[in-house]
């Protein structure tokens, strides 16, 4: 099992943690998405059976206006 630590930024609503916890579930590999959203900002951790890049980060969040970066 591969863990992968991140921050997201951009977020405007609690439903902004929702949206992004399905979006990176849905990359193949990822077995769990944590999210903890603290106002605008959130920290993320994800689970998965490989190594998941940062590109394969930002391409599923792709249109949402949230900014992902390797923590």
């Amino acid at each position: 099992m591969t863990t992968t630590n991140f921050f997201l930024t951009n977020l405007n609503c609690d439903a902004c943690g929702k949206v992004s916890k399905m979006k990176l579930g849905k990359i193949s590999g990822v077995k769990t998405v944590h999210i903890n959203q603290t106002g605008n900002e959130a920290q993320g951790k994800l689970e998965s059976d490989r190594e998941i890049t940062i590109e394969e980060l930002q391409q599923a969040l792709a249109g949402t206006g949230y900014k992902v970066q390797v923590a």
